[in-house]
């Protein structure tokens, strides 16, 4: 049994907090650690320890942002504003590097609960609801979370509240850009967020409908496994919830939406549509949302059809890009060689061009991208041709003598190839920048031919 270790620190305010960094609550996060913890009367609390591990930028950046959200939140509940179904810090307390964040401490995770036991219907809706309601105080500061999940969903007595603030975003300092490390947790995230656009509150509320799903079924709508939830959140339509009464199932079916714009307007219509909900409706009503549902299940199953597209055009817009970037960069490299050998010469990176004794060489792309070729090694995503063309000439008009290709390699990257003037040409070689001199001396003694 590891020993009992026990440290302090003393906060702004004079307050002296103890912990025991052996005493782990819940398995540690990407940047912090909470332990179990006293305060000077005794009082049990949470104690999260933020180590910067790899400094650096981006991390302090994380760690700054979240001691930003917990002064909006303790400024929220002292000026009398509802932050009943959000974790509002204690105290927080930097010590050296390491940022020291003191919360109440929570009976259980929904995490934790979700794992131990299931929630019969009524349960269930209340943890929706009461979460709705803790995305409705966050949306009333101006704040998206970005990272809700069951694990930063806690209980205090039959009270949910939402925790965690290292990846929220105050929407008052400009858009909320994405990145790699902002995304919070793959199973949660939406899809717009899956293309690295902003993150809006109703980024929160797709969360909030995996979450939903979760709760009612005992299961996400989008069971990986890892490597394959981008696929899933993006393309896969969500279940059908046949199980489920036809107002929850549609109320989950709309904050799952792959569009943005088709889920509920926010937090507060959600917790409308769950009050609603409990109010119950006459026949004829029901009748009307079991129609509703039927048309929001139709759309669901059209909208993943079309995600499927839109993504498949969105990969193929990024290889374009990456195509193009490539090329450039090939040219780029032989700027060198080609100058030192011949002074007068210019490339011209962004037309993709070498100018040289009056000849322009240019290197451009012809072909759409074909991802379906990615499957065939020697299948090319994107062609393209270098023409000789004259001074004042137009490019379509130049002589050819050289074919390009960008072709996946073995190790699942992509380069690009070039043959000869003869498209058939079984003689594929990688064009680098040894290639880009070559070529550079073929245009050269096809000008003095007078092609």
């Amino acid at each position: 049994m590891a020993a009992v270790t026990v440290l302090r620190f003393t906060d702004g305010d004079g307050v002296q907090w103890t912990y025991d960094d052996q005493d782990n609550i819940g398995e540690p996060g990407g940047m912090g650690s909470v332990f179990r913890g006293t305060g000077p009367d005794g009082t049990p609390v949470a104690i999260k320890r933020v180590r910067l591990q790899y400094p650096g930028v981006s991390a302090e950046r994380r760690r700054d942002r979240e001691v930003q959200i917990s002064e909006v939140l303790v400024h929220t509940e002292r000026s009398g504003k509802e932050t009943s179904h959000l974790v509002v810090p204690l105290s927080f307390q930097f010590v050296d590097e390491d940022l020291y964040i003191v919360m109440p401490r929570a009976d259980e995770s929904l995490g934790h609960a979700l794992k131990t036991a299931s929630f019969d219907l009524p349960s269930g809706v209340q943890v929706v609801r009461q979460i709705a309601l803790g995305l409705q105080q966050l949306a009333a500061e101006s704040i998206v979370h970005r990272d809700l999940k069951p694990d930063n969903v806690l209980r205090f007595g039959s009270t949910w509240q939402i925790t965690d603030f290292g990846l929220s975003k105050n929407l008052t300092e400009g858009p909320v850009t994405v990145s790699l490390a902002d995304w919070g947790t793959e199973e949660y995230t939406a899809p717009e967020l899956w293309r690295n656009e902003p993150a809006t509150p109703r980024s929160d509320l797709y969360a909030l409908g995996v979450l939903a799903c979760e709760v009612f079924t005992g299961a996400r709508p989008f069971p990986g496994p890892r490597g394959q939830y981008r696929r899933q959140h993006l393309q896969h339509p969500p279940p059908d919830l046949h199980g489920l009464p036809p107002r929850l199932a549609r109320l989950t079916l709309r904050l799952l939406a792959k569009n943005p714009a088709e889920r509920p307007q926010d937090a507060r219509a959600v917790v409308e549509a769950i009050d609603a909900y409990a109010r119950g409706l006459r026949r004829d009503q029901e009748a009307l949302v079991d129609a509703a549902l039927d048309l929001e299940r139709a759309r669901a199953n059209g909208q993943a059809g079309e995600a499927v597209a839109t993504d498949r055009a969105a990969q193929a817009e990024a290889l374009r890009v990456q195509a193009v970037g490539d090329l450039g960069d090939v040219l780029a490299n032989a700027h060198d060689d080609v100058h030192e050998a011949l002074p007068d010469a210019r490339i011209d990176r962004a037309a993709l061009e070498i100018l040289i004794v009056g000849l322009r060489i240019a290197f451009e792309t012809s072909e759409p991208l074909r991802l379906g070729a990615a499957a065939d090694p020697g299948g090319a995503l994107l062609t393209g041709v270098v023409r000789l063309v004259p001074p004042d000439g137009p490019r379509q008009l130049g002589h050819v003598f050289a074919h390009l290709a960008y072709v996946p390699r073995h190790d699942g990257g992509h380069h690009w190839i070039y043959t000869g003037p003869d498209a058939t040409d079984t003689d594929r070689r990688t064009l680098d920048d040894g290639a880009v001199l070559a070529i550079v001396r073929a245009a050269l003694a096809a000008a003095v031919r007078g092609l």
